[in-house]
């Protein structure tokens, strides 16, 4: 699920939180009571779950324990009686790839505790594990491209470029989605890019016609700056874009902090946009700053500060407080509580549990505890004893998702470890 202090690891806590409520502000909350409608009768929230389809779903309302629950069409609407702002809903992922071999799967949790303050239509998303594959050909020219030296298809094959076209051929998973075709040098740095839409796997890629490069593909270098890094945390970058299709790719320059690849004009749709993930980090700490726009050009990120936190009392389900002073006063501010350890039985897999929790829903206190679901079936039971626990602890501000495509700024600082489940 997550891997240590890494970007892998401080991208996925704060994009996987994003993705699943609109976003909370410091306003006050009555936390189990609060208001219902504004009537005073019940209010429906709707939470929608994108992406595969969980193996468990479970909802709370105010204090009350979480109860096994079903989507319908992808969704589910809890019904709050008047009095009642504070909700949960709870779902289970399997996380075993489909190119793993046949062994019991990891499970993935998600908590997503919120208030009716954070608004009434929410979303969560499961990784779609589509195991079905599909026989795909595409041939490529890159001699319009200098120093071409290598053709990537996404999700299909890398090969050396050549003066000529390039065929591929080989298996991905079959749907419909865009696909993207790069072209990089001897050093891996992407050079051109183009995005075929909407492509039907199996078949032949942009409808059986040859993929011309041409020097309206190419990349251009923008510039990165950063400000108010902490002294002793070494700056980092990540940078993903995403069609208006939902597929995405990273733009990274190898090796570089204060640059990177801007789409070609060629390739961009309404509806697309960038993800600018600046992070610094030093030892189990790190600040960062996520960008979402849809413009390109040069880009600048101020670091919140640090966060120094010594890390929850071991326990199998551990309780996190979050008392970063840093984002007091400010709207939109939301913490993510996550930990994961090995299933054991010899593979290298592990089971995990992220806890998303909105300012509205603590209504001022800071301490978080990972839920026990082992009572509701499908759901995780504990990490035994003597069990290595890995935590991971973020606090953030912002809400890019409000909008579509999203538009904004994250702040966020992160801190993690590890201990043993006494």
């Amino acid at each position: 699920m997550y891997a240590s202090l890494s970007r892998f690891s401080i991208s996925v806590v704060v994009i996987v939180s994003l993705a699943g409520c609109g976003g909370s502000s410091n306003s006050s909350s009555t936390g189990g009571g609060g208001t219902g409608g504004t009537d005073g009768g019940s209010t429906s929230v709707t939470f929608t779950i994108t992406g595969g389809t969980p193996i468990a779903v479970a909802t709370q309302v105010g204090s009350g324990s979480f109860t096994a629950a079903r989507l319908s069409g992808g969704s589910l609407t809890l019904s709050l009686p008047s009095g009642t702002s504070n909700f949960a809903v709870a779902y289970a992922c399997s996380a075993l790839p489909w190119y793993m071999p046949p062994v019991t799967p990891t499970i993935d949790e998600y908590v997503y505790q919120a208030s009716t303050q954070d608004g009434t239509s929410l979303r969560g998303s499961c990784a779609n594990l589509n195991s079905s594959q599909g026989r795909v050909t595409v041939q490529v020219s890159t001699s319009a491209i200098p120093g071409a030296n290598m053709v990537t298809v996404q999700g299909l094959a890398m090969m050396e470029a050549s003066g000529g076209t390039i065929d591929f051929s080989g298996t991905m998973t079959a749907g419909t989605y865009d696909v993207f075709i790069f072209v990089q040098d001897i050093d891996n740095n992407l050079l051109a890019l183009k995005v075929l839409r909407s492509q039907t796997i199996p078949g032949a890629l942009n409808g059986g016609n040859p993929v011309i490069f041409q020097t309206s593909d190419e990349t251009t270098l923008q510039a990165i700056t950063y400000s108010n890094p902490p002294s002793g945390f070494s700056p980092s970058q990540y940078i993903l874009y995403e069609t208006s299709g939902g597929a995405s790719t990273t733009l990274d320059v190898l090796g570089s902090t204060t640059q990177y690849p801007a789409m070609p004009v060629s390739a961009f749709q309404n509806g697309d946009y960038y993800l600018f993930d600046a992070a610094a980090s030093s030892g189990n700490e790190a600040v960062g700053v996520e960008k979402f726009t849809s413009s390109v050009g040069p880009q600048g990120f101020t670091f919140p500060a640090p966060w120094t936190y010594p890390g929850p009392t071991a326990a199998a389900l551990p309780t996190i407080n979050f008392d970063y002073p840093g984002f007091s006063g400010m709207s939109s501010v939301s913490s993510v509580a996550a930990i994961q350890w090995n299933r054991g039985n010899g593979t290298p897999l592990n089971n995990g549990i992220s806890v998303f929790t909105t300012a509205n829903y603590r209504n001022g206190a800071t301490a978080v505890t990972i839920p026990d679901l082992s009572g509701v079936r499908g759901f995780l039971a504990p990490a035994a004893s003597g069990s290595t626990i890995e935590w991971f602890a973020t606090v953030q501000q912002g809400d890019p998702a409000a909008s579509t495509p999203p538009s904004g700024t994250v702040q966020y600082v992160v801190n993690n470890g590890t201990y043993t489940v006494p």
